[in-house]
C-alpha cells in the first residue's frame, strides 16, 4: 500500500526463477534491434552496458535449446495449445508498455511472438502510465532505463529500491551495494556493482536471480544543422533531462 493506492503483488507465472532465467536465454535480442529498431541499437544485457560498473557476466548468447531445457527440467510441459502448463498453471502472462510509444509497443509483440516458440504466452497490453501503475508489483512491464550513475543497479535491485518490481531481495546482494553506496570514491564501488550482479555463485545475473530482462539499447538520434559541432558527447540517459545539451558551452560552429 502505498497513499491511497493498493497494489497486487506476484505473479505465480514470473515468479519461478527457470521461466525467468529461460526468458533471458530464450530471446534473440540481436533480431529485435534489426527488426523493430531497424538496427539503431544494440542488444541488451543490464542497466549498465558499456559503463565500467558494468559485468561481463550479465551478458548471454541466445540459447533457445537452453532455454527449453530448463523449462522441461522444471516441469513446464507443453500443453495441447502449444503454451507450456505446470501443476495446472498456464505459462502465460500479461506485459504492459506505454500506450502512444510504437517503439515499445513493437519491442513487446516482438518479444511476445519470440516466447511463444518456446511455449510461453505473453499477452501485451498498452495503457496509459497512470493504468500501469498498479500492475507493477504484479505484472512485467516493459520500462526503459538508464543513467550515467551506478546507483540504477541500487534502485531497480535493492530490496527497499524504488524500482524493486519483482520484489527481489537477497541479503548478500545488499550487503554488496550497501558497501558500494558506503565508498568514499566511485572509482572504488566499481568492483562491488559488478559483485552484485554476480559474483561467482549469486546474484542478478540471467544465472541467478534473473530478476530482469533487458532487451535493447536504444540509439538516440538528432537533426545537427550543417556546421554546428557538438563537442565530445558523453552517454545519453534513457530519454530523460538535458543530455544533448549538458555541454553547450562547448559547441562552436566550424567554418
Amino acid at each position: 500500500v502505498e497513499g491511497d493506492v493498493t497494489y497486487e503483488v506476484g505473479n505465480n507465472v514470473t515468479s519461478d526463477l527457470a521461466i525467468r532465467q529461460a526468458i533471458n536465454y530464450g530471446v534473440d535480442r540481436d533480431v529485435l534491434v534489426e527488426q523493430v529498431l531497424n538496427g539503431h541499437g544494440t542488444p541488451a544485457f543490464s542497466v549498465s552496458d558499456g559503463m565500467p560498473w558494468a559485468s561481463p557476466d550479465m551478458q548471454v548468447t541466445t540459447d533457445v535449446a537452453r532455454a527449453q531445457k530448463l523449462l522441461d527440467e522444471a516441469g513446464w510441459q507443453v500443453g495441447a495449445d502449444g503454451i507450456r502448463e505446470k501443476d495446472g498453471q498456464r505459462a502465460s502472462f500479461v506485459l504492459w508498455y506505454m500506450a502512444g510509444d510504437s517503439v515499445r509497443q513493437g519491442l513487446a509483440e516482438a518479444f511476445a511472438a519470440q516466447m511463444h516458440d518456446l511455449g510461453i504466452e505473453v499477452v501485451v497490453q498498452g495503457a496509459s502510465f497512470d493504468d500501469i501503475c498498479p500492475h507493477q508489483y504484479a505484472d512485467p512491464v516493459l520500462w526503459g532505463w538508464g543513467s550515467n550513475s551506478p546507483t540504477e543497479i541500487y534502485n531497480l535491485t535493492y530490496s527497499d529500491g524504488w524500482g524493486n518490481f519483482a520484489q527481489y531481495k537477497s541479503d548478500e546482494v545488499d550487503a554488496y551495494l550497501d558497501a558500494a553506496l558506503a565508498c568514499p570514491a566511485v572509482e572504488d564501488s566499481f568492483e562491488l556493482w559488478q559483485q552484485a550482479q554476480w559474483d561467482g555463485e549469486g546474484g542478478i545475473a540471467p544465472q541467478g536471480g534473473a530478476t530482469w530482462v533487458w532487451l535493447a539499447n536504444i540509439d538516440h538520434l538528432y537533426f545537427v544543422r550543417e556546421g554546428l559541432h557538438l563537442a565530445e558527447q558523453k552517454p545519453h540517459p534513457h530519454g530523460h533531462g538535458w543530455s544533448l545539451v549538458n555541454n553547450v558551452d562547448q559547441w562552436d560552429w566550424l567554418g
